[in-house]
């Protein structure tokens, strides 16, 4: 994706399976291309009233739900790696929106690690637990596809800023100001982050 996205740092730097698998191995099972890119920048979003964006100069998309939340969880426990309480974070979003999973038009997954999309899914709703993978290999985080994800080419391709390019993209998509990478039709999208050591977790569900 983004290949598509011309302020992207990796536009016009394709990548193959081939340099992935060629790539110095970081830590086990990841590689230096499952590890997202080291970035300067800056982004700024305004937040207010429906009702004073109304009277702004672009069409405003509007928090439907969000959600928020931290564990204090030891390391040493067993399934603290799968980071647990990311699904509560989604569940309030959820319930807060009145949408869940199947609502959803795109997709803005923090991707500090390749790994972790696979975990926005599964916690998402989106797969069972353990069919993310299966779930990405079919294609269907591709532009035209179930879910497209990441459409600007997320922390891994696109720039680094602490998920904060997400949100931006997010609402792109949603004014229908993406270019070669808009999803058509989208009325809806869930964009994720997360912070502190994988201590903290947020989740945003944006409307039209």
């Amino acid at each position: 994706h983004a290949q598509l996205n011309p302020d992207a740092v990796m536009h016009g730097k394709p990548i193959t399976l081939e340099d992935h698998q060629s790539s110095r191995m970081v830590v086990e099972p990841f590689h230096l291309l499952d590890c997202c890119l080291i970035s300067d920048g800056g982004v700024a979003i305004i937040v207010t009233s429906s009702g004073r964006a109304k009277d702004l100069a672009k069409p405003p998309v509007h928090i439907a739900g969000m959600g928020q939340g931290y564990t204090a969880r030891k390391s040493e426990e067993l399934d603290w790696w799968y980071l647990p309480h990311q699904r509560g974070v989604l569940d309030e979003a959820w319930a807060m929106s009145g949408l869940g999973p199947r609502d959803i038009d795109v997709a803005e997954l923090y991707d500090n690690f390749t790994f972790s999309v696979l975990l926005w899914l599964e916690h998402g709703g989106f797969v069972a637990p353990g069919e993310s993978g299966a779930f990405v290999a079919e294609g269907n985080l591709r532009l035209g596809s179930t879910l497209p994800t990441n459409t600007h080419g997320g922390s891994l391709s696109d720039a680094y800023m602490q998920g904060w390019t997400h949100i931006v993209e997010g609402v792109r998509q949603l004014r229908g100001e993406a270019g070669d990478r808009q999803v058509a039709n989208a009325e809806t999208c869930l964009t994720t982050g997360r912070g502190m050591a994988l201590n903290t977790a947020n989740a945003l569900v944006l409307t039209k």
